[in-house]
């Protein structure tokens, strides 16, 4: 590489802030866990009957806490990194909105956890508005950030700016997974399969952390 190139790949891809990458990290990581720790339910009666299901599982708390923290350290990694100076535009761009909608999904995240309490209401098979709300949540909000992500993940690579065209497919594919997962299983089990696919958005989180901090000037 000439130096022309080298200050060129300095200018587009600019070393993580520090605090940033470790949230990325941290986020990425939390992403994976929980995802396995997530209660599986029953197959049997309706979605409302299959969603108490889970509701009581001792689970529910462990894995939607693990799950929390993942969607906040990932907001907060992507709010650093927008702070940041030197993105190229489409970068900046698809990162202002994947921060914007990141940290509604946050808050979503939280809805999510605190659904918990609400298995008495809904054993004889009636909705409350807080369940509502979470299914509102998981059906609307997730879907969409989790296509932001994957925009990201794609502007990301093919600028270089973060990662690269390798891990771009890894958080696309991760992304679109849990879009659709998320999209659907308020409606049909067909795409539930995806959730363990979208683990990739994770990994793709913590690699192009590392891979940031390793840039140099």
């Amino acid at each position: 590489m000439t130096s022309t190139d080298h200050r060129a790949t300095s200018r587009t891809s600019p070393i993580l802030d520090r605090l940033g990458a470790a949230l990325l990290v941290v986020g990425g990581v939390a992403w994976v866990a929980s995802g396995p720790m997530h209660p599986q339910g029953s197959d049997e009666g309706d979605k409302t009957a299959q969603l108490h299901s889970m509701l009581v599982d001792d689970l529910w708390y462990p894995a939607h806490a693990v799950g929390l923290l993942g969607f906040a350290c990932l907001a907060a990694g992507l709010v650093a990194l927008y702070r940041q100076a030197g993105w190229p535009a489409p970068v900046r761009r698809t990162l202002r909105v994947a921060t914007i909608v990141s940290v509604v999904a946050t808050a979503g995240a939280l809805v999510h956890l605190l659904a918990g309490t609400q298995a008495d209401g809904i054993a004889d098979g009636e909705m409350t508005p807080l369940a509502g709300l979470f299914m509102g949540v998981e059906t609307l909000v997730n879907p969409v950030w989790g296509l932001a992500m994957a925009a990201l993940a794609v502007v990301g690579g093919l600028t270089g700016a973060l990662g690269n065209r390798v891990l771009a497919v890894a958080g696309t594919v991760g992304g679109v997974a849990f879009a659709v997962a998320s999209a659907t299983i308020a409606f049909v089990d067909t795409f539930d399969p995806l959730f363990p696919v979208s683990s990739l958005l994770g990994v793709w989180a913590v690699v192009v952390a590392a891979l940031g901090l390793l840039r140099r000037p």
